[in-house]
C-alpha cells in the first residue's frame, strides 16, 4: 500500500531532533546522557511517529548512515555506530523488523541490510509530517519471509528454540491473514505449521523439500532424529492429516516431500490453482498430435463407437452432465473397450480423442506399483487427484477436459484376491477400492481397456457407463483393411488373405511391418507366397506348450 506523506509542516526541526538523539546515542556504549535538548528531542519524536526510544534510536541511526555515506544499515553497522558489540544489540533485529513492517524501513534487495523508505526521507527534507501504514503481507510475502528466517537461522547459528520463537511472533503479527488463521485451525502445533510454511516455500519456487534439510531448518539434537522417525514412517501430524507426501523415498538424506493438494489448497487458498498439479509431459498424449487413421468395425461397433463420439464432443457433453446432474445420476462418463489383443482397443481411444479434441491422460499401470509397501495405494490416489485438478483447471480456462485412459487395465480391474494371500493381493484390493470409489464421484472421462473381461470383478461392472466389445474383424473388414494397408493389393488377393487368415487388426500391421522391412532389406516386394509364409508365422505354434501363463498382450 502506499505510503502517504501530509504536507502539514511543522514548527520545530524533525532533522534536528534526529540529529540531537544520533549525537547523544552515537559511541555512548548506549549509556545515554539525558541532557534536556536530548529529552526535548526524544519526547517530539516519539510522540510525533507513535515509536519506543530504541526504534527512534535506530531509525535516526539508519538515515544518518543513509543521508552521509549513502548506504544501508546491517546490525553491525548499528553495532560500531553506538560502540558495542553486535550481541548486546541482538535484540534490536525485533525492532528493526517492527520499524520495517510499520513502513519506516525497507529490506534492500540482499535482504540482509536495511534503509529509510524514500517517503520518510521526503517528509525529513520537506520538514512535514510522515505518516507510516503498515506494511501489507500477503500469503507469498509471508511464506518467503519465513523462509528468509530459515537462513539467517543458518548465517547467525541460532538455536533451534529462537528460531521458533521468532517464527512465533512472525505469525502472531499477520495472524489476521486467512491462510494463518486456516493453518491454526487444522493444526494447533506451531512447530508443526512452521515445517509446513517451509515446504510450501519450496511450492512456491517449483521445488520439493529435501526432509532432511527441512528437518534441520526448524529441530536440533534429538528433537531432529524424533521427528525424522515419524515422518518416514508417515505418523508425522502432517502426514496423517494429508497435507504432505513423499515425492521420492529411500533413506532421510534422499527423501523429497511436497504438499498434497489438499496441503496446497490449505496454505495457499484461491492461488493454489497456480500451483496444482499441471498434466505431466510425460504421460500426455495430446490430441493434435494423434495421426489420422482409418479403423474397421463391425456394424454394431461402428454405431457404438459413433454414440460414444457424440457423447464426448464438448457441447454435447457438458449438456449430458448438466441433465445428469439435475436428475441425480452420476455426472462422470466411464467407459470400457475390452476384447481380443490387437483388435483396435488403443487406437480407438486415440481417434476420438483426436476427433473431439481431448489431450489423452496415459496411466502406465506398471508405473503405480511400488515396490515400497502403501505406495501404490497413494500413486494411484494421487492419479485421480492429479486428473480432478486438471480437468478443474481445464473448465476454469475453457479448455475441454481430458481423457484419463488406463490402458490393459487387466490386472487392477480383475476379480478381487483373497486378502490373506499375502501383501500383494491386500496392495491390488486397496487400489481396486481406490479406483472403485474414485470412478463413483467421476465427473471427467474415464477410459479402460482390457483383454480379460471376463475376469473383470463385478464390482467395476456397474460403474462403466458404456461397454464395448471388440471382437476379431469379419472376413469383409479383414480384407478391407489389407488393402488400406497394402494399396497395391487387389480385391482378390485381399479376400483370400481374409478367408485364410483368422487376424486382428493388430496382427495385420505386423504383416505390413514385415513387408516394408522386405522391400527395404530385400529391394523388392514379397510375392503372394512370401506373404502367405509371414502370415503363418505370425500364429504361434503352442501345441505341447501347455496352458499359457501370464497376461494377454
Amino acid at each position: 500500500m502506499e505510503k502517504q506523506i501530509v504536507g502539514k509542516k511543522l514548527r520545530w526541526s524533525v532533522a534536528k531532533a534526529m540529529s540531537c538523539v544520533c549525537e547523544t546515542v552515537q559511541d555512548s556504549k548506549l549509556r545515554i546522557k539525558e541532557t534536556n535538548d536530548y529529552k526535548t528531542a526524544i519526547k517530539r519524536l516519539t510522540s510525533l511517529y507513535d515509536l519506543t526510544a530504541v526504534r527512534i534510536w535506530i531509525l535516526c541511526l539508519v538515515c544518518e548512515r543513509y543521508f552521509n555515506k549513502n548506504k544501508s544499515t546491517s546490525m553491525k553497522d548499528l553495532s560500531e555506530a553506538v560502540g558495542t558489540p553486535v550481541m548486546s544489540i541482538i535484540w534490536w533485529k525485533a525492532d528493526v523488523q517492527s520499524l520495517i513492517e510499520r513502513g519506516f524501513l525497507e529490506w534492500d534487495k540482499y535482504n540482509v541490510e536495511f534503509q529509510p523508505v524514500r517517503e520518510f526521507c521526503d517528509s525529513l527534507y520537506d520538514n512535514a509530517v510522515f505518516v507510516p501504514q503498515k506494511h501489507e503481507v500477503d500469503e507469498i510475502e509471508f511464506l518467503n519471509t519465513f523462509a528468509e528466517k530459515y537462513e539467517s537461522r543458518r548465517r547467525e547459528d541460532m538455536r533451534a528454540r529462537q528460531i521458533q520463537y521468532e517464527l512465533m511472533k512472525y505469525e502472531h503479527n499477520y495472524e489476521n491473514l486467512d491462510m494463518i488463521k486456516r493453518v491454526i485451525k487444522e493444526i494447533e502445533t506451531p512447530v508443526n505449521r512452521f515445517f509446513l510454511y517451509d515446504v510450501a516455500n519450496d511450492v512456491l519456487e517449483g521445488n520439493e523439500s529435501g526432509l532432511n534439510a527441512t528437518i534441520s531448518d526448524l529441530y536440533d539434537g534429538n528433537e531432529r532424529y524424533n521427528v525424522a522417525k515419524d515422518m518416514m514412517e508417515e505418523r508425522h501430524e502432517l502426514f496423517t492429516k494429508g497435507l504432505i507426501e513423499f515425492t521420492q523415498k529411500g533413506s532421510l538424506s534422499d527423501a523429497e516431500i511436497s504438499l498434497t493438494e489438499k496441503g496446497k489448497k490449505l496454505v495457499l487458498g484461491e492461488k493454489a490453482a497456480l500451483f496444482e498439479d499441471a498434466l505431466n509431459d510425460k504421460n500426455l498424449i495430446k490430441a493434435d498430435s494423434i495421426k489420422a487413421k482409418k479403423l474397421f468395425y463391425s456394424p454394431e461397433n461402428e454405431k457404438q463407437i459413433a454414440r460414444l463420439k457424440n457423447a464426448l464432443a464438448d457441447e454435447r457433453l457438458k449438456e449430458i452432465q448438466k441433465r445428469l446432474e439435475a436428475d441425480g445420476l452420476p455426472v462422470g462418463i466411464a467407459v470400457l473397450l475390452y476384447g481380443a489383443p490387437g483388435t483396435g482397443k488403443t487406437e480407438s481411444v486415440m481417434q476420438i480423442a483426436r476427433e473431439t479434441g481431448r489431450h489423452i491422460v496415459h496411466v502406465d499401470i506398471s508405473e503405480s506399483k511400488s515396490a515400497w509397501f502403501g505406495e501404490s495405494e497413494k500413486r494411484i490416489k494421487k492419479v485421480f487427484t492429479s486428473y480432478r485438478n486438471a480437468c478443474e483447471i481445464c473448465e476454469k480456462k475453457g479448455e475441454k477436459i481430458p481423457i484419463l485412459l488406463f490402458n490393459e487395465a487387466d490386472a487392477i480391474i480383475s476379480k478381487r484376491k483373497d486378502s490373506t494371500a499375502g501383501n500383494v493381493a491386500q496392495t491390488e484390493n486397496a487400489m481396486q477400492n481406490i479406483i472403485l470409489e474414485e470412478l463413483e464421484n467421476l465427473k471427467g472421462i474415464f477410459i479402460a481397456t482390457t483383454n480379460l473381461a471376463e475376469n473383470m470383478d463385478a464390482a467395476f461392472e456397474r460403474r462403466f457407463l458404456f461397454k464395448i466389445k471388440f471382437e476379431n474383424p469379419s472376413e469383409e473388414a479383414k480384407a478391407a483393411i489389407w488393402m488400406s494397408k497394402l494399396s497395391w493389393m487387389d480385391e482378390r488377393g485381399a479376400r483370400s488373405l481374409a478367408a485364410e487368415y483368422d487376424f486382428s487388426g493388430g496382427q495385420i500391421d505386423n504383416i505390413v511391418r514385415k513387408i516394408a522391412m522386405d522391400e527395404i532389406i530385400i529391394g523388392k516386394r514379397p510375392d503372394e507366397e512370401e506373404i502367405r509364409e509371414m502370415c503363418r508365422s505370425e500364429k504361434l505354434n503352442l501345441q505341447g506348450v501347455g496352458n499359457r501363463i501370464g497376461f494377454g498382450v
